[in-house]
């Protein structure tokens, strides 16, 4: 060691840190060729590798791998010193996520679990999987191991430990007195031995067992901020059995628990100071259940062209928890046959696109470079002052002729389509706003998209894309519009930012500042992994703050009258109007523009 590495030794500097702010951010796109090729030759598997979209506001250094049943989401780009570097990491990633699908045949029940064993089981079968993809290739050992920095000098921590774990039961070589380590390798060992890795229930009696003990020690585990220290491993959510609720409640059965909020026991008196908004309703009765709700034999099939992570706002820390949320955007699995409109909305369509014509916004254009004007065009007057003082002869045209011409910024539609909108004929209300909205704009020359989304936890919010920007307003359009069943719960913060980003991203192709969002909902957020009834309001006022902040204007047509008060409390009281029925459509839009 030479003394100026010394002393920066002694002062604790790191010397790599020069080098490591110069890394180069290598894309994904790079190596998707080298990646599908690897996944056919050596694995037999043709799942897509698609690039894992991050939000701006993401706080994660480097976000988790996400393998799904319809492809496996990489980082978008991977920053190192060569390409070969980049490589193997996301060699190393496909490896991995190829051993989940070869090995992990079965999925886990998550009944009974903490947080913590919940973890300790996706380790464990990280290890097996890992184990019996080594027995088959030894080479990949190396790909993995450099992944697995954590040693035996690291702090004591729950994370630490269990990242201590995982190298201990991919590395034979590694040394770690622990005591809970060396039990886990050692039960690791002896359970693998007895079934030779194939009995893929050892991971979810060793996760429970561990978790115990380690719940025992009084380590504290945050499962919120937790990611593997080993990054090319995924988030590990495709690994349980959970299910997507029904879709719509059956008619005569009552609500699944999971898709809609508890409702209030009889007799019981007002809401808790704390849950301002009332609990969605449930079916208790035959009768309480459309027939808007009953499943559709012929719902079309969907599938998953892209998923998105996005933030979510947690206001008890009063921060950002980054990639919290996974965005599914669906689209139809393949062309459904045209078919004609379900019912005859002719009338409102005219009146609605009367509306929509008396309601366009206007932009200010004109002549530069003109003798007179009512306004200054100040590029002008600096090219006037320019020529002045050159000598130039005295042609100063520094005004502007303005002319107003009709322009529509680009509109988003977002349709709530969970299970709350199944009661009381909401739902009837949602779709047919849905088709006449289309039918109206499509003849326009304001640009629209159209939208629904429903979801089943934080990691499965569904997007269903029906209208995109650059696609026409088509029968196959209804005919999904027509064919859609509510279900599920409201996560209405990331539905908003998705739609946003679309919504923005046209506006910016337009070479506009300015874009319109409007959602037809009962405005309850509202989703099964959340007890608090105020996180998910919290974090849908943040993300309307968020698209306000963009430019992006967004109005309300609130369906259920008892929750009004709360969607003006969210999107503001000027910017909500109610819609009970199809004929209120026109008044309803024209309560929400004029604001």
């Amino acid at each position: 060691m030479n003394a100026g590495t010394a002393v920066a030794a002694s002062l604790g500097i790191d010397e790599t840190r020069g080098a490591i702010a110069s890394r180069e951010a290598f894309p994904l796109t790079h190596f998707e060729r080298t990646l599908g090729l690897y996944l056919r030759a050596a694995w037999q598997i043709n799942a897509p590798v698609q690039a894992l979209v991050r939000s701006e506001q993401t706080v994660a250094a480097q976000p988790c791998p996400i393998l799904t049943d319809a492809a496996l989401m990489l980082p978008r780009e991977y920053e190192a010193d060569a390409p070969d570097e980049a490589r193997r990491f996301y060699l190393a990633c496909v490896a991995h996520a190829a051993a989940h699908l070869t090995y992990s045949t079965v999925r886990f029940d998550p009944a009974r679990l903490r947080p913590l064993q919940l973890t300790l089981v996706g380790v464990i079968e990280d290890a097996r999987v890992e184990r019996l993809a080594i027995a088959r290739y030894p080479g990949l050992r190396r790909w993995w191991l450099p992944f697995h920095r954590t040693g035996p000098e690291s702090s004591g921590t729950a994370a630490a430990l269990i990242a201590r774990l995982a190298r201990g039961l991919l590395d034979p070589g590694y040394v770690d007195r622990d005591g809970w380590v060396t039990k886990g390798r050692a039960l690791f060992e002896a359970a693998f031995g007895r079934t030779d890795g194939t009995d893929a229930s050892i991971s979810r009696h060793l996760g429970n067992l561990l978790g115990n003990d380690l719940g025992q020690m009084r380590i504290q585990f945050n499962a919120k901020t937790y990611t593997p220290a080993a990054i090319y491993r995924d988030d590990n959510s495709g690994l349980w059995d959970l299910p997507p609720t029904a879709v719509a409640p059956v008619s005569g059965d009552a609500a699944p628990e999971r898709t809609v909020a508890p409702r209030e026991s009889e007799g019981a008196g007002e809401l808790p100071p704390d849950q301002a908004t009332p609990p969605k309703q449930m079916a208790d009765r035959p009768g309480d259940t459309p027939a808007a709700a009953a499943p559709h034999d012929d719902e079309p099939p969907t599938r998953v062209v892209s998923l998105h992570r996005y933030p979510e706002w947690d206001y008890v820390i009063r921060r950002y928890r980054g990639d919290w949320c996974s965005v599914e955007s669906l689209r139809l699995d393949a062309a459904s046959p045209d078919c004609a409109v379900p019912h005859d909305h002719a009338v409102p369509v005219r009146r609605v696109r009367a509306v929509l014509n008396t309601i366009r916004q206007h932009a200010v254009t004109g002549r530069t470079r003109e003798f007179e004007g009512d306004l200054l065009d100040l590029d002008a007057c600096i090219a006037g002052r320019i020529d002045a003082l050159r000598g130039g002869r005295d042609r100063f045209k520094g005004f502007v002729t303005p002319r107003r011409e009709a322009r529509g910024v680009p509109l988003a539609i977002l349709l709530d389509l969970s299970a709350s909108n199944a009661f009381d004929g909401r739902i009837d209300t949602v779709l047919d706003v849905a088709r006449v909205l289309g039918q109206a704009l499509r003849t326009g020359e304001r640009p629209y998209a159209m939208y629904g989304f429903h979801s089943d936890g934080r990691h499965r919010v569904r997007f269903h894309v029906f209208k995109d920007f650059d696609e026409a307003w088509s029968a196959s359009t209804e005919a999904y519009i027509a064919r859609i069943r509510p279900g599920l719960s409201t996560r209405f913060g990331a539905a908003l930012r998705h739609a946003g980003t679309h919504v923005s991203h046209e506006a910016a192709r337009m070479g506009l500042s300015r874009a319109s969002l409007l959602t037809v909902s009962d405005c309850v957020p509202f989703d099964i992994d959340v007890f608090d009834p105020r996180y998910l309001r919290e974090d849908t006022r943040r993300a309307l703050k968020e698209l306000a902040g963009r430019g992006i204007e967004c109005g309300c047509l609130a369906l259920d009258p008892r929750t009004h008060e709360d969607a003006k409390a969210l999107f503001g009281r000027h910017r909500v109007a109610p819609l009970s029925d199809l004929s209120g459509l026109p008044a309803a839009l024209v309560a929400v523009a004029s604001r």
